[in-house]
């Protein structure tokens, strides 16, 4: 709700470009937080404001200048990258206690989620390090991770569906 408010601060086209995939992905994280507390009581209200202050810190940095020949200003990456961080740990809190087929789901999001996280910290990395041209490796780093990332979305919504 914070971000639509501050939807006229938006520095570059591709920030604008991905504001439809953080919104879906803090709809779908919410819907999804949701549904795990009926089952998991409140074992993971510490992940419920991890994500709740990481997508705060997207607002912000999506806020803020990308620097020069850059696509995203680096708080916008670092706090992309924390959605996959938080996903992978949060599979890993509910794979402890779920049944085996709910496991088996979690490892494969996990899975898929780890490369994305890698490439997060890459465009970090890149981004900060002085002497790197980050000319071809933003649009094909922000372009992965924008598709992967909406691929994940759909994937969760397929699975969640099925178990509606």
């Amino acid at each position: 709700m914070v971000g639509s408010l501050l939807l006229h601060d938006i520095p570059t086209p591709v920030t604008l470009a991905l504001l439809p995939l953080f919104i879906a992905s803090w709809w779908q994280d919410w819907r999804s937080a949701r549904t795990a507390t009926s089952y998991f009581s409140g074992e993971l209200v510490g992940f419920d404001a991890l994500t709740a202050g990481n997508y705060v810190a997207l607002v912000d940095g999506w806020r803020r200048p990308a620097p020069q020949g850059a696509w995203l200003s680096t708080a916008t990456l670092i706090s992309w990258a924390g959605v996959f961080a938080i996903y992978v740990a949060w599979n890993v809190a509910v794979m402890r206690k779920a049944d085996q087929a709910t496991r088996k789901a979690f490892l494969r999001f996990t899975l898929a989620e780890l490369p994305l996280l890698a490439i997060g910290i890459a465009l970090i990395a890149v981004q900060t390090t002085v002497g790197w041209d980050i000319r071809w490796l933003q649009p094909v780093g922000v372009g992965l991770l924008a598709a992967s990332h909406a691929a994940l979305l759909v994937m969760w919504r397929v699975m969640s569906a099925k178990e509606d």
